[in-house]
């Protein structure tokens, strides 16, 4: 016998299952309604394949996905309706059968009591007609000739009445013999058949319970069966998530590995530049300070030969012209040899101070060229480690290991480093602004 549910026994058993401290999550709501769907679609009667029918169904039309340990626990949740309804028919049947049975035995035993009441009473009836007429004989007197002629002929009429009487009771006890033979008969019969259709009814309930004990048993062997399945399916994603963690595990530390390979090249090309900066700007400071060292000079020397002169002329107008003229010559070229020299320390200092910042701009394009490299070694290093991020492990699931797909690292010493400019440049403006302020002052006191 297979027991079919109704729709509000399988979604409440549903419901039940997939209700979790009174809260149900999205993805069971879509699957509770996407089975409800399939139900209301479904023309016939919810049978066990056709409730797994429609569950499988229903998880393959929802939105969004439950696992498989979810659906095996619903579609056992539905499934163990039909064989509790199944074993309540079962029972239900039984004790209809039982109730069957003694009623026909009550039945029986009504219809025996009934047949031997009518027999008694039929019996009893007889008893008290004899009695009565053996006791009217005995009160009769003794009769006269014309009496006892009267009683002959009253006794042979008795006689043949009382035979006839006799020859009737017996007709008619007969009749009520076989009327109660045939009354036990048909007792005996409707025993017999009830206790045919009780063994009947027996034999098929055993033959219902055993059908019923073998499905259960069927149903747990294929739970257990799906439970070792289960089992193993969990094992080998356990084995595969175990491989995957080994895998991050590596990818991990090929990462900082190439971090650190990173960091240390950074730190290379940042000491590198830091280095090749003070350089250059110690080799600026130190130009500029000759340069500055050798206006100094020039201009030392300059003021020495324009005194010199200042001198000699002074000698010479001492014997040339008067004191007067002297002193208002002397006054003059003092003035204009002090103009003049002002204006070329002022020019000297203009020369020294744009000497100064094409030696401070040098500086600052060779430090923007170092940090350009630097940068661009920064960008191929993020790039080799972005294409270590990128590179995933493979998986060989026949021998259940790792097949890393890895390049090698790059060697940190293989890094561009960065390109320091040597001032030249700056040397040579430097000495250009020096020879352009010796020639300068050589012609103003050649003039």
């Amino acid at each position: 016998m297979s027991a079919a549910l109704n729709l509000t026994e399988i979604l409440s058993s549903l419901q039940d299952e997939i209700t979790v401290d009174g809260a149900i999550s999205t993805e069971h709501r879509s699957f509770y309604t996407t089975f409800r769907a399939q139900l209301d679609a479904h023309p016939g009667a919810f049978m066990a394949p056709d409730i797994q029918r429609l569950m499988e169904n229903a998880r393959a039309e929802m939105f969004g996905e439950i696992t498989d340990e979810e659906f095996e626990l619903f579609t056992k949740a539905v499934l163990s309706k039909i064989s509790t309804k199944e074993l309540l028919e079962i029972e239900t049947k039984e004790q209809e059968e039982r109730r069957m049975a003694e009623k026909a035995a009550e039945i029986i035993r009504l219809a025996e009591e009934e047949a031997r009441a009518k027999v008694e009473e039929e019996y009893r009836l007889k008893a008290a007609a004899e009695a009565q007429e053996k006791a009217a004989a005995e009160a009769a007197q003794a009769p006269t000739p014309e009496e006892t002629e009267l009683a002959s002929e009253e006794k042979a009429r008795s006689a043949a009445e009382l035979a006839a009487k006799e020859a009737e009771e017996a007709a008619r006890a007969q009749i009520r013999k076989e009327e109660h033979d045939r009354a036990l008969a048909e007792i005996e019969a409707a025993k017999t058949a009830a206790l045919e259709e009780t063994a009947r009814i027996k034999a098929e309930t055993a033959a219902q319970i055993q059908a019923a004990k073998e499905a259960t048993e069927q149903a747990a062997a294929e739970a257990a069966a799906r439970a070792a399945e289960e089992e193993a399916r969990k094992q080998a994603e356990m084995e595969l998530e175990e491989a995957k963690r080994a895998a991050e595990l590596e990818l991990e530390e090929a990462k900082r590995q190439a971090e650190e390979e990173l960091i240390a090249a950074q730190e290379a090309a940042r000491q590198a530049q830091a280095e090749s900066e003070e350089a250059a700007r110690k080799q600026a400071e130190e130009e500029l300070e000759e340069a500055k060292r050798q206006a100094e000079a020039e201009i030392e020397e300059a003021k020495r030969q324009a005194e010199a002169e200042l001198i000699a002329a002074q000698e010479a107008a001492k014997k040339a012209q008067a004191e007067a003229e002297l002193v208002a010559a002397q006054e003059a070229a003092r003035k204009q040899a002090d103009a003049e020299l002002e204006e070329k320390r002022r020019q000297a200092e203009a020369d020294l101070e744009a000497t100064r910042r094409q030696a401070e701009a040098d500086l600052e394009a060779t430090r923007r060229q170092a940090e350009a490299e630097l940068e661009e070694a920064k960008r191929l290093a993020q790039i080799e480690l972005e294409k270590l991020e990128a590179q995933e492990p493979e998986v060989d699931d026949s021998a259940g290991k790792l097949v890393p797909d890895l390049p090698p690292l790059q060697d940190a010493s293989a890094l561009p480093a960065p390109v320091v400019e040597e001032s030249n440049n700056m040397t040579t403006i430097l000495i250009a602004v020096g020879a352009v302020v010796v020639i300068g002052l050589a012609a103003f006191f050649v003039l």
